[in-house]
């Protein structure tokens, strides 16, 4: 209500009642030094340095890289009652003791060099820490690049306020700093001398690595990424080189484990798992280079395309193809689920390909590359060249290649030619790595650089194609004389991976088998001394049964494995 709306009651002057212009003027003087008061308030608060008291951070807006001067109000000559009380005002309001200003907002996965370490104690949450270090949650999870409120007893969080003499804030991307216990399944190792344990962007890199690489092949990096809508980091949750042989159709897979510690070109000594972050923070658009420059550098292979899809759009991809069917070798109790075939949607493949709480990280990139060759297998019974344009359309934004459509359509029909033993899986593994804690406390792998290199070395090397058709003319029958579920149609899975012909699977005679026992009936033995490597069966498991009668002379077959209680599908 204005002071002109305010009327008397009545216009009769009474006696010891100011008359109604009095009146007026006063509530006019009135609101307009509390007018005044709020103005001088709010220009104490907004125009006041950045970091000047703990009521102006949480107020002050962000920093802008190029501020406009604000334009100098207009006032009109305030009377001298009106600009004592605004002195009166600001004299009166608290203030905080000056100190030198901080940044309000640091950089995503940068910790400020003010910035310690805190180690996560029982009762810890993200918003008591906040409270304690004078901090709020966003900047706590956007410095330590969490995507999760859920923090872990033992975990290292930088936090302000707490920086240790000596010892340099380091970029992390990484999310929650693990304990110095080193990754699952790999035994802890000092660090070898030739490794600089470098973190800084300035770090020297190692020479690149020099691998020979068949021009024909066109290499492409699957970045599997846990980025999630406004979140300001992530990390690539999977790393998966195709290399595709167009001459020899051939097509080899190769996971790349996510904490293997590399030199990042432009930024540094880190996990390879964030290349593309800080790629992107470098340039929008730039972290795939970033990527390819990075694995080529440490692992000296030329990576000509990329693809990149996060959660969501994997779910998609995966659902667009009606699910896939996966041989699950080895129970995952921390997602329910047991051994044995599952037809898993979207969701249930991204959990089964993420789990690790059970298992360790190589086991997951197995796991991963299991999904890579289901989604394939499917994708042959859809006649899905034909489709490729319309789904290429509609699902252009669940993923984002550098690669054209008529490149996609020409690989996938390579694709539909191939059979199953021409797509070669491999990893860096546990013998190529050794377990290192860096001194901010982050547990990595660093590269054993010659294991890596004779591995690689071998696994591009040109072969002779000949060789893995000859198991495709191998007719196997597999029959299940083990009490486990499923056995049966584990092992024939795991046979038609390796390019033999399982033509029928069912019961043996009798549960009570203890040995697994394959029989060579036409085939060569070393046929027969392989199906029993492939399920982990001793070499004494095979039996000649050359001259033999066919167990089912309706459908003869060169091998039959019998499965035994000794048959483990998980080793």
């Amino acid at each position: 209500m204005r002071p002109t709306d305010i009327q008397p009651h009545d216009d009769t002057a009474r006696p010891g009642r100011p008359g109604s212009d009095r009146l007026t003027q006063v509530l006019t003087l009135v609101t307009f030094l509390l007018l005044a008061a709020v103005a001088a308030l709010a220009a104490d608060l907004f125009l006041r340095p950045a970091g000047e008291g703990a009521v102006a951070a949480a107020v002050a807006p962000a920093p802008i890289a190029t501020a406009t001067p604000l334009p100098e109000p207009s006032l009109s000559p305030a009377p001298v009652v009106a600009t004592e009380t605004v002195t009166t005002t600001v004299v009166v309001t608290p203030t905080a003791p000056a100190i030198s200003p901080t940044a309000v907002t640091p950089l995503p996965c940068v910790p400020p060099a003010d910035w310690g370490i805190h180690v996560v104690q029982a009762g810890n949450t993200l918003y008591s820490l906040a409270r304690r270090y004078g901090s709020d949650v966003e900047t706590l999870m956007s410095v330590n690049c969490l995507n999760t409120h859920t923090i872990f007893i033992g975990q290292h969080l930088y936090v302000p306020g707490m920086a240790t003499p000596g010892i340099a804030a380091t970029a992390i991307a990484q999310g929650p700093l693990p304990t110095p216990a080193g990754s699952a399944g790999v035994v802890p190792n000092p660090v070898p001398p030739t490794v600089p344990p470098a973190a800084q962007g300035t770090a020297t890199p190692r020479p690149a690595m020099a691998l020979q690489v068949p021009n024909q092949n066109i290499n492409i990096v699957l970045l599997g990424s846990d980025k999630r809508p406004g979140s300001g980091a992530w990390r690539t949750d999977s790393m998966i080189v195709v290399s595709v042989d167009m001459q020899n159709n051939v097509v080899r897979l190769l996971s790349i484990p996510r904490d293997l510690w590399v030199f990042i070109p432009g930024h540094g000594y880190n996990r390879i798992n964030t290349a593309d972050l800080w790629g992107e923070l470098d340039r929008k658009g730039g972290g795939p280079e970033r990527v390819k420059r990075t694995i080529h550098q440490n692992l000296g292979i030329p990576i000509h395309y990329y693809v990149r899809v996060d959660f969501a759009g994997f779910m998609k991809i995966i659902d667009a193809v009606g699910g896939i069917d996966v041989d699950v070798e080895c129970p995952l109790p921390d997602i329910n689920l047991s051994a044995g075939m599952h037809h898993m949607s979207g969701q249930d493949a991204l959990r089964y390909a993420r789990s690790r709480k059970s298992t360790n990280d190589f086991d997951r990139g197995r796991r991963q590359r299991k999904v890579l060759m289901a989604l394939w297998d499917q994708s042959l019974t859809l006649d899905i060249i034909p489709r490729i344009p319309e789904l290429w359309r509609a699902m252009a934004n669940t993923f984002q290649t550098d690669m054209s459509l008529d490149q996609v359509i020409n690989m996938a029909y390579m694709g539909v030619q191939l059979k199953p033993q021409r797509i070669l899986s491999r990893a860096i593994g546990p013998s190529h790595v050794q377990s290192w804690v860096t001194p901010e406390g982050a547990a990595v792998l660093l590269p054993r650089e010659e294991q890596i290199r004779a591995m690689l070395q071998s696994y591009y090397a040109p072969m002779d194609t000949s060789s893995l058709d000859v198991s495709n003319k191998v007719r196997v029958r597999v029959l299940n004389g083990s009490q486990r579920k499923q056995a049966e149609d584990l092992a024939a899975s795991a046979l038609s991976w390796e390019g033999y012909k399982v033509v029928s699977r069912g019961a043996a005679d009798t549960t009570n088998y203890g040995q697994t026992v394959v029989q060579a009936y036409s085939a060569d033995l070393a046929a027969a001394m392989d199906i029993a490597r492939t399920l982990g069966a001793p070499t004494t498991a095979v039996q000649d049964m050359a001259g033999a009668a066919q167990p089912d002379p309706g459908e003869p077959v060169d091998v039959v494995v019998i499965l035994g209680a000794n048959y483990n599908p998980c080793h």
